[in-house]
């Protein structure tokens, strides 16, 4: 019976304690913002020597661009052996410059990776934004064809068992 008086108390009390966060702590957390995203209307193709995989070195370009908050992608032309690969990076030109990466590209790992030449082009008109409305008279409906059906036919899991038993 002690015990279980014992045991009792003890949940009651991690509970009690648990379930009260001090106010310093919802402040913190509150006060962590997820950063807005990244919309780039340049793209640097940049050549990189010493990059001996893609995974481990581009992931750590990848993080100290992705720290800046400029960048939007990262991505790699990356063949084993070569001495030259090439990082396709998009990024915001109103937030970091092309001196700016190749600065921090070039200084990473104790300077381990050199940049080679560098090439940019602007992509600030994003087609994916454009959308061309059609006016609903110049629609031809007569070619649409919309399913609504919603049966679903499952199998019969017992005429499956049984075919196993019965041959």
């Amino acid at each position: 019976m002690n015990r279980l008086f014992a045991f009792t108390l003890v949940i009651a009390l991690i509970s009690v304690s648990c379930s009260e966060a001090t106010p310093e702590a919802n402040t913190a957390q509150n006060e962590v913002k997820a950063a807005e995203p990244v919309k780039g209307n340049r793209l640097l193709t940049l050549e990189i020597e010493g990059m001996t995989c893609v995974m481990g070195c581009g992931g750590s370009i990848r993080k100290e661009l992705a720290a800046t908050q400029a960048i939007e992608s990262c991505e790699f032309e990356f063949e084993e052996g070569r001495a030259m690969n090439t990082a396709k990076i998009s990024f915001d030109k109103d937030k970091i410059t092309v001196d700016k990466i190749i600065e921090i590209v070039s200084t990473m790992n104790k300077g381990q990776f050199k940049v080679g030449n560098n090439e940019t082009e602007d992509i600030s008109v994003n087609i994916r934004t454009k959308v061309e409305e059609v006016p609903s008279d110049k629609v031809d409906d007569s070619k649409l064809k919309v399913s609504t059906s919603t049966n679903i036919e499952m199998p019969n899991f017992v005429e499956i068992l049984a075919s196993f038993f019965h041959n």
